[in-house]
């Protein structure tokens, strides 16, 4: 169960202000307040990431078959009906991200001193700065299944892939020792800290892809979400 601890974290305000404005341009002096955000969250970043290999036994109907990764027998996630993603998977990453709890805490102070702006502003920075330590497990899976000659699937998780509700973390969860990066998942199947995410990815000779690529369009909030990619 490898665990990844010295992650760095690279953002660009300029960046991360298009990506508020969906490729908009911005008034230059968000791009300044950004910068300057970026500049104070450093310090409350913890990127932490903890994956594990699993066997892939196969699909029926909308349930994907795995392997446990300790005992091998058969752990099955209701995936629904885009369940047909991982058809061509043998193995799959399973894996848990976190940049911690610190900036959660500061963004609620930040929202207690009625600093709304700051506080959207951080809140972003977080969700962005979680998209690049996904990056670094993704990359890890594509190096993989590289090394193999395969492909790889999108990157699917609970809650956001069409027909797989937020429940199915238990499932999925259960897979990797979360505690090792300080994760768990409350009563509703919300991953703690809030910026935490978790994810499948399958990998196996059948997919065309050499990249992880987006699947933005099977996403439960794929008209809402303001980082949805084509």
């Amino acid at each position: 169960m490898p665990v990844l601890e010295e992650i760095d974290i690279t953002l660009d305000a300029r960046e991360v202000v298009l990506e508020l404005h969906r490729g908009k341009r911005a008034p230059e002096a968000l791009v300044d307040e950004t910068t300057a955000v970026i500049e104070q969250s450093r310090k409350l970043f913890r990127p932490r990431a903890v994956y594990e290999w699993v066997g892939v036994q196969g699909v029926k109907g909308e349930t994907v078959f795995l392997d446990s990764g300790e005992t091998g027998s058969a752990v099955s996630l209701n995936m629904g009906p885009h369940s047909d993603l991982m058809e061509e998977a043998e193995m799959a990453m399973v894996s848990a991200v976190t940049i911690g709890a610190a900036i959660n805490d500061r963004i609620a102070e930040l929202h207690r001193d009625r600093r709304l702006l700051d506080a959207y502003l951080l809140d972003s920075v977080g969700v962005v700065a979680l998209g690049e330590v996904g990056k670094v497990v993704r990359r890890l899976a594509e190096k993989e299944a590289e090394s193999r000659g395969w492909g790889v699937s999108g990157s699917l998780a609970p809650g956001s892939l069409q027909g797989w509700p937020v429940e199915g973390q238990d499932e999925l969860c259960a897979l990797i020792p979360m505690d090792r990066i300080h994760v768990h998942l409350n009563e509703s199947g919300v991953l703690i800290p809030f910026k935490s995410a978790s994810s499948l990815i399958g990998t196996g000779p059948g997919y065309p892809s050499k990249k992880v690529g987006s699947v933005c369009r099977y996403c439960s909030l794929a008209k809402t979400c303001w980082r949805r990619r084509k």
